[in-house]
């Protein structure tokens, strides 16, 4: 079957664009060559002067079970606490301290970060910026659970990071970090644990007051009592207790039948009573169970030593280190993107010549 010539002759035009095309290509070769080569020398220089950007981070795990038992160990010998300190309250407070901005600029500025971060020293018109700069990088995380370990017996490590130009100051920043919110947060509940104490102290302090008072004025009001009485007993010559047989003043006669009252103390006898008032003088605050129970417990509050040694807020589950490869920028991408993008429109740019060259030769025949 014959080709129609209109269609013959569209194929042979095509033809010969492409192959004018081609040899347009390979006559401008080296300005391929050239410009490719020229944008790719501007993207190294880029990628050469951009500042590396590491990345380092720290995880933890929360307080194991003796801390928790440290903390509370107050309960042991008191009620001062109403309530007790978990794992994860403990947990939750260190890494709200960790995450603080505030506690942040504390580490910050207690360490003098800034002198490492501008060992020139030059001069920086906003440090509270300059500290937001350093800063803002911080982001804390769950880490992902591997896939050998069973999820129901893993506690997902808590991961916090921070990027930064500087790979060791970043690292030594996180660990600084991390260590002083340990610290600090359990001084922060051993002091409230002190104050309970000294709550407590000051309780027992004034219920002893009020039991000493209490007890003074029964005693007084058993000796007036108990001198009534011995007093009774001389008018009525009893000396010895009246309520035996063996008593000297057999004569003594009391009538039980009428209805008047009598003390019951002087049939003791004058010799029991003064024995008695005596006694009561001499061991006015000797023994007195509420406030002997009260007193113990003061001696074990006043002995308990609060030390932060062995406790803490978290485990490390791992340190910081000074990262070696920098995560941006991408180098490698940056110059093969740059030697695409400058080889594709090295070749349009060819084509745009190629056309112009073409439409000026067909304007001047």
């Amino acid at each position: 079957m014959q080709q129609n010539p209109v269609e013959q002759n569209s194929y042979q035009e095509d033809e010969i664009d492409l192959k004018q095309l081609f040899r347009a290509l390979a006559n401008r070769k080296w300005f391929i060559f050239g410009f490719t080569g020229f944008i790719t020398a501007l993207a190294i220089a880029y990628a050469l002067s951009i500042a590396p950007t590491y990345k380092a981070s720290t995880s933890f795990l929360s307080p194991n079970e003796s801390s928790v038992i440290q903390l509370n160990r107050i309960k042991l010998t008191s009620e001062t606490s109403e309530t007790s300190e978990t794992s994860e309250t403990i947990y939750r407070k260190f890494l709200n301290k960790v995450m603080s901005n505030q506690f942040q600029r504390k580490i910050f500025d207690e360490k003098d970060y800034l002198s490492r971060l501008n060992p020139d020293n030059q001069p920086i018109k906003n440090l509270a910026d300059f500290f937001a700069g350093f800063s803002k990088s911080i982001n804390l995380e769950t880490s992902k659970v591997q896939k050998n370990v069973g999820k129901a017996n893993y506690e997902k490590p808590v991961v916090v990071s921070i990027e930064g130009n500087h790979r060791v100051v970043i690292s030594d920043f996180l660990n600084d970090l991390t260590s002083a919110a340990d610290t600090q947060t359990i001084n922060e509940f051993l002091t409230i644990i002190q104050q309970k104490i000294d709550i407590r102290l000051n309780e027992i302090t004034r219920q002893k007051s009020l039991l000493s008072a209490h007890y003074d004025r029964k005693t007084k009001n058993q000796i007036l009592e108990l001198s009534n009485a011995l007093s009774m007993a001389l008018e009525l010559g009893i000396e010895n207790n009246n309520l035996s047989g063996n008593n000297n003043n057999a004569s003594l006669t009391i009538d039980l039948s009428t209805t008047q009252s009598l003390p019951k103390w002087y049939l003791l006898g004058s010799k029991a009573l003064r024995k008695e008032i005596e006694l009561l003088k001499k061991n006015k605050f000797n023994f007195i169970p509420e406030i002997a129970k009260l007193e113990v417990e003061e001696i074990k509050l006043k002995s308990f030593t609060l030390s932060p040694v062995g406790i803490n807020a978290m485990q490390i589950n791992q340190r910081a280190y000074a990262p070696e490869a920098s995560i941006k920028p991408k180098k490698k991408l940056i110059v093969t993107v740059a030697f695409i993008a400058g080889f594709i429109l090295s070749i349009f740019l060819v084509f745009i010549i190629n056309a112009f060259r073409k439409e000026a030769d067909e304007i001047s025949v």
